[in-house]
């Protein structure tokens, strides 16, 4: 199934390119002050659907509530325009993978809804790499609006080169605005970019992006920024010229904000901090999946330092009535998954816990079940672990039918079940990595099957884990024999050196990849199961875990 930008912006009712700003009758001086908002979303992560979660309130009362969803976020999108002072909409990346949408359409059904938004501008996550530069290059042409990223350096990639630009100008108000994009430096862990497209320090490169800009008169600049919160907090004091972080990839809720379901708030909104030279700098993020957008109103002085602001978060819920038009597209572009989605494959008897904050860190009865899928279906190839990215999981699932759609959410990549072979100290390594960026809630963090560990986060990064089980036929679980050798599967991902797993990538034992695509791999096992009871085993042990 494929889907061309003439087809989505017919569908969509779009003439030309996004909207434009709004401005003043008069051309404004360069250098005088400006007052204009911004408008903003991140890691989208191809969810044009709504995200349901239920629970119980303050009361222990149950709810069931939905943030986000396309049609919802141009209703925000369009009242906020309605609202604010000389609007201009940006996007912090992140777009691609998360959803059947994503597998299906490769991108330009979340191109379709960017340009409905009306987005001015949008910058480069880490995951618009998951399928190589050939699906972030197709995104590219088709865009009316420009993605840009200062640290990329793509010039050797054949279908990348000359798409992706470190800046780009654009009028508010009569003055020129520059907008400066930067990616994280660990998309090569991460994602799939290839060798021809490499990653640039990111201080480095948006500085000369900044000075660049500043050569030309242009002083007012925004930084869409796909490093994560805390990397934006270092690198604000760093820089000097940029007035406003939008930032992105961390997933962080920012703000003050009330409803049900939401996690709690990390930070102020915006940020307020100084750079190098003591000027104002502001930062922005908020959460993921649409389910927050952001929007900023601030005045610039003529050397583009913030000198006034106001911040505001808005939950996208049903408060706002979903645009019909958008909700009608959305409805061609679901008719032929629904039904594939809705094929039930088994059912669970308990919630499948895939909520971000817990696959990451600890052990989930959800990261354990794809775990022993992954080594039920390998078997027969000799493997006695399964080890499981965290970051490889992306939904929690209800009790109740599971559906293939439920299990695409779940494991939205593609990624193929891979084996090999590796010495019990590579393991050792592995778990090591894994633990190694827990405070940060990294997607490193290993879920098993097939053997028990324990780490203690009072000791340094490198020497956490304290204790390793091996699972045995006959003698149940022996402790971890370092010079021996074990068959593991993990997904290519993890066995490419993904999240930084290099002692699995430089392994010298055998090495296969099934081409099993994991989320395949689970639905298979959940209809040879029939229905899913699965819980907490013990699996994975947490010394000396602070207080939250």
């Amino acid at each position: 199934m494929s889907i061309s930008r003439r087809d989505i912006l017919k569908l969509l009712g779009i003439t030309g390119a996004a909207s434009a700003i709004q401005t003043s009758n008069q051309a404004a001086a360069q250098g005088s002050n400006l007052t204009f908002t911004i408008l903003h979303s991140n890691d989208t992560h191809d969810h044009l659907e709504p995200t349901t979660y239920t629970g119980k309130d303050a009361a222990g009362k149950d709810f069931k509530l939905e943030y986000g969803g396309v049609g919802r976020i141009k209703a925000v999108v369009d009242s906020l325009k309605e609202t604010s002072i000389n609007p201009v909409v940006l996007d912090a990346g992140d777009v691609f993978t998360g959803t059947i949408y994503g597998m299906i359409y490769k991108g330009l059904a979340d191109l379709a809804y960017m340009e409905a938004f009306g987005v001015q501008a949008q910058t480069i996550g880490n995951h618009e790499f998951d399928n190589g530069p050939s699906q972030l290059a197709e995104y590219i042409k088709n865009a009316s609006f420009p993605v840009v990223s200062a640290n990329i350096d793509a010039s050797a990639d054949p279908l990348l080169k000359s798409l992706i630009k470190p800046s780009t100008i654009i009028n508010i108000a009569g003055q020129k605005v520059g907008i400066v994009g930067v990616t994280t430096p660990e998309t090569p862990i991460t994602s799939s970019p290839g060798d021809t497209v490499k990653f640039l320090d990111p201080l480095t490169s948006v500085q000369k992006a900044v000075d660049d800009l500043r050569s030309q008169g242009i002083t007012k600049i925004i930084l869409l920024s796909h490093l994560g919160y805390s990397q934006d907090l270092k690198l604000a004091p760093q820089l000097k010229g940029v007035g406003v972080i939008v930032g992105g990839h961390s997933h962080t809720p920012l703000g003050k904000y009330e409803g049900n379901g939401l996690p709690a708030s990390e930070g102020s909104y915006p940020t307020v901090l100084t750079d190098s030279n003591g000027k104002t700098i502001l930062i922005t993020q908020v959460w993921e999946w649409g389910k927050f957008y952001g929007s900023l109103r601030l005045s610039m002085n003529g050397d583009g330092v913030p000198v006034g602001w106001k911040g505001t978060v808005t939950p996208v819920t049903a408060a706002f009535k979903a645009d019909t038009r958008l909700q009608a597209t959305l409805k061609a572009f679901t008719v032929p998954l629904e039904g594939f989605r809705k094929t039930v494959v088994g059912a669970s008897a308990v919630k499948l816990n895939g909520e971000r904050g817990d696959v990451r860190k600890r052990e989930t009865n959800l990261s354990n079940l794809i775990a022993d899928a992954n080594l039920w279906r390998t078997k027969n190839l000799g493997t006695t672990i399964s080890l499981q990215n965290g970051g490889g999981v992306r939904a929690s699932i209800q009790a109740g039918p599971i559906t293939q759609g439920d299990i695409l959410t779940v494991q939205p990549f593609g990624n193929t079940l891979f084996v090999l072979e590796i010495t019990g100290s590579e393991l050792k390594a592995a778990l090591e990595n894994g633990v190694s960026q827990w405070e940060a809630g990294a997607g490193r963090f290993l879920q098993v099957s097939g053997l028990k560990y324990t780490f203690d986060l009072a000791q340094k990064p490198g020497s956490r884990v304290t204790d390793v089980q091996i699972g045995t036929a006959k003698d149940g679980f022996k402790p971890l024999d370092s010079a021996a050798t074990f068959k593991v599967v993990t997904n290519n991902f993890v066995a490419g050196g993904g999240d930084g797993f290099d002692m699995l990538k430089n392994a010298k034992g055998s090495r296969l990849d099934t081409y099993l695509p994991d989320y395949s791999v689970m639905s298979d096992y959940v209809q040879f199961l029939k229905t899913v009871d699965i819980g907490l085993e013990g699996r994975i042990t947490i010394l000396n875990e602070p207080k939250a």
